[in-house]
């Protein structure tokens, strides 16, 4: 399992997804084709595009992909011949949004999804309940800001925050899952108040056994790459 972070973050996102035997998905729509194309790893066409919701950095150009694959824009269920996700609907404001769980077919593993979402426990019941049922252990998702520096902060810095996942909220939602030794990608880290210096340290000291990185996206032609 890799993950490529083509680009993350408020001004746009993009995320490649591959499998042991590089077949590929596309998560969000964030960026233009041509980006893709010029950061992607894998060597033949992806099965299908998943967009989460309709907020431009995430949907923008949607269209553009419609070319290469079918695009699933935030629906419940999509399914290729590699892959399948079932979305969760998650609070980001009063957009639809939704988290996904992702089975990788070929390598029978699962990556859970989650960008643009705001801990609220209700809505979150039942992502705790399946992916504790799954026994997942792979998470690509959202850490957007430091609570510390948020409280901190001038009020307009604060805009916008309290739709997303902080620091706080994230360690709460990996211990809420269950995951004994989990491996998290963070993303869509907010340049004015997510501290990137801390987030990694942050997460690992009170999650000992996680193993942490933090997403940047593609940066000067280097890639953004993991794998799990």
């Amino acid at each position: 399992m890799r993950i490529n972070c083509i680009s993350t973050g408020s001004s746009g996102n993009l995320y490649e997804l591959l499998d042991s035997k590089g077949n590929s998905i596309i998560l969000e729509a964030g960026e233009p084709r041509h980006t893709y194309m010029k950061h992607r790893e894998a060597t033949t066409a992806p099965e299908m595009v998943i967009i989460s919701h309709s907020h431009g950095d995430h949907s923008f150009y949607a269209n553009q992909y419609e070319m290469m694959c079918t695009v699933h824009r935030w629906k419940q269920r999509a399914e290729s011949d590699n892959f399948k996700a079932f979305g969760f609907e998650v609070v980001h404001g009063d957009v639809l949004n939704y988290a996904y769980l992702i089975k990788f077919l070929e390598d029978d593993r699962f990556l859970f999804f989650a960008t643009d979402l705001e801990y609220e426990e209700k809505s979150l019941q039942p992502i705790f309940k399946a992916l504790k049922f799954h026994k997942v252990e792979n998470f690509l998702i959202e850490c957007n800001y430091n609570d510390y520096l948020y409280h901190l902060a001038e009020k307009e810095q604060r805009i916008g925050c309290d739709r997303h996942f902080s620091d706080n909220d994230l360690i709460r939602f990996i211990k809420k899952v269950g995951a004994k030794e989990p491996k998290i990608i963070t993303i869509h880290g907010s340049e004015r108040l997510s501290g990137d210096a801390y987030t990694k340290k942050m997460i690992k000291g009170r999650i000992p056994n996680a193993t942490v990185a933090v997403s940047v996206g593609a940066k000067n032609g280097v890639k953004n790459l993991f794998k799990l």
